[in-house]
């Protein structure tokens, strides 16, 4: 059975949200504060009142946010007053919206207005401090606590103004703030005790993951994904290329999947082995091979020595004296949706997988059929993007499945062949626009005066047309039929906080632009062709330290919190409300 947990956790990711900060927060700072000096002036007619409103709103604020910076930021790089200010800013809405409302009620019933002060203002106070919590790694319940205490303070300024009584307007905002922070204490403690992740608690961990996403600090996350994760046999199909007169090029399946974000785990796993390769002279080519979220190395350091030893074994075979000079031509094949563009490079077989134009998510080695896991290299093109799919069903899997079960082994005529490649790292195409450290990679092969080619975007998938623009540009050299493909690099994911969180190629680069790099590939690719003979060699590598299967106590953990935040929430609106009406 496929998991689907890495799926599931990815659709959450939407939750996490980005705010505009630094001068727009600010602003948005100040004009709050006008407006609750005018309530404050509307209500008493006191300029002073006022005036003290105003001033006290951008102290408990601004000026707060940029002393916790100055004392906090060296131990929790995630504590910046931009970020702070834009939390405020949050929190405020709530608690001014609270102000209007109950402004309203104020005019028929003071009281009335002063329970649904205090019920927002709790809900205030729990969003605050759950969110400073929540990226305060290694900070504390105090200094959440602290830095949380604005929304209950300006309350005091409401609940006076409406009944002029300080001890019970310090009383109900005391009650709001404590059940604002207790609500969100006791959920924490609840998943906590019955959630856990093996042996960690789940909010550590998403403290853990928000430090790495916010500030780039990931040591604490992959010190909890190693101690989470599992060794398992991980392997390469690694072919190298000698030309004459040419640099080598060495073509990697690998079936590492180049997760999880940014440059988590093997996130940046396909241009690690590209720059490895790259220190030795050789060119580097990575496809991916089948696997998914469970496949995620545990640490960068992890990703570094395995891509260095990748890079070692083709040093050491470059001295090889068992290299062969023939290859047989490409070959398509197509059945039922499933297409696979197959080559033939030193006796073995590599049958590029793709469902184009329909889209496609992350193959599972459960599509290998019986008997040819030995026999055939299956590369995932990763090449037809659709936002409505999210793992593949297990109808299209026993489709692919069969496909390869009915391929009959590729009997086409042995031939010398010549290899020409390129690569493109464009300057103004970078991560924002989903494209990876790797580039654009492209391999011309030319048997008999018939050429084919082969394109690698060093990106996380890509929308269905740029493939049929690959295969156009292609053809303006003189290729019969060509592939293109993406390493599925995560390096390009959690870029920008909120919605997918990266995008796919082609999603943020104009058609044009894309036309004009793939037609320059090829034209550079035709020009480095060169008589070639390859040398095939798998890796294996015994215990590499996985995620394994702890995603799906994970998925079930973020399932659990996601739903139960929400009524934490009017857990403590109701019991503010309540206990405000027994203390009136």
């Amino acid at each position: 059975m496929v998991s689907t947990a890495a799926g599931k956790i990815a659709q959450r990711y939407r939750l996490v949200k980005g705010f505009y900060g630094g001068h727009a927060s600010i602003r948005a700072l100040f004009f709050m504060a006008a407006v609750f000096a005018g309530f404050s002036f509307v209500f008493t007619g006191n300029v002073l009142h006022a005036a003290g409103a105003f001033a006290g709103f951008l102290f408990l604020t601004l000026l707060l946010n940029r002393v916790a910076e100055k004392l906090l930021t060296k131990k929790c790089p995630n504590y910046t007053a931009r970020r702070l200010d834009s939390l405020s800013v949050v929190e405020m809405m709530i608690v001014l919206s609270g102000v209007m409302l109950s402004a309203l009620l104020a005019f028929f019933n003071p009281y009335a207005g002063v329970v649904l002060a205090t019920g927002v203002t709790s809900v205030a106070v729990y969003i605050g401090y759950s969110v400073r919590r929540a990226i305060g790694l290694g900070l504390g319940i105090p200094v959440a606590a602290i830095l949380s205490t604005p929304a209950a303070l300006i309350h005091i300024f409401t609940v006076q103004t409406y009944i002029n009584n300080i001890v019970k307007a310090l009383q109900l905002s005391l009650s709001a703030y404590a059940l604002g922070v207790a609500a969100m204490e006791t959920l924490r403690v609840i998943i906590d005790k019955t959630k856990p992740v093996q042996n960690l608690k789940p909010f550590k961990l998403f403290q853990a993951f928000l430090s790495s996403l916010l500030s780039g600090h990931s040591h604490e996350l992959e010190k909890m994904m190693t101690q989470l994760g599992g060794d398992e046999k991980v392997s390469f199909e690694l072919f190298l290329v000698k030309r004459e007169g040419k640099p080598d090029v060495a073509v990697v399946v690998s079936d590492i999947h180049p997760g999880p974000f940014r440059a988590v785990g093997s996130s940046m796993f396909p241009s690690l082995i590209q720059q490895k390769l790259g220190n030795r002279g050789i060119h580097g080519l990575v496809l991916k091979g089948l696997s998914s979220h469970e496949k995620n190395l545990a640490s960068i350091a992890i990703s570094e020595e395995i891509a260095e030893k990748i890079a070692e074994e083709a040093e050491r075979l470059r001295s090889s004296p068992h290299f062969s000079s023939v290859c047989k031509p490409p070959s398509r094949k197509r059945f039922n949706g499933v297409s696979t563009y197959s080559l033939e490079i030193a006796g073995r077989e590599i049958a590029i997988v793709t469902l184009h134009p329909q889209p496609m998510e992350d193959l599972p080695p459960e599509i290998l059929p019986d008997g040819k896991h030995e026999k055939l290299v299956v590369v995932d093109a990763h090449n037809s993007f659709d936002d409505n799919l999210k793992h593949l069903d297990e109808q299209t899997i026993e489709k692919i499945r069969t496909h390869l079960e009915n391929m009959e082994k590729y009997d086409g005529k042995e031939t010398s062949v010549s290899i020409g490649f390129s690569r493109m790292v464009p300057a103004d195409i970078g991560l924002t626009e989903g494209m990876g450290a790797g580039g654009v990679s492209c391999m011309v092969f030319e048997y008999d005066g018939m050429r084919s080619s082969l394109i690698v975007a060093d990106a996380n998938n890509a929308l269905p047309w740029v493939r049929t623009v690959a295969i156009e540009a292609a053809k303006q050299f003189g290729c019969v039929d060509a592939e293109f493909c993406t390493t599925d690099t995560h390096m390009v994911n959690a870029v920008v906080l909120g919605g997918r969180g990266y995008h796919p190629f082609g999603e943020a680069i104009p058609v044009e632009k894309i036309k004009k790099i793939f037609t320059e590939l090829h034209r550079k690719a035709v020009e480095d062709l060169a008589p070639a003979q390859a040398i095939h060699k798998k890796i294996v590598i015994e215990k590499a330290r996985v995620f394994s299967d702890f995603l799906d106590k994970v998925s079930q953990a973020i399932n659990f919190g996601v739903k139960s935040y929400g009524v934490a929430s009017a857990a403590g609106f109701i019991a503010s409300t309540a206990l405000t009406v027994v203390l009136m």
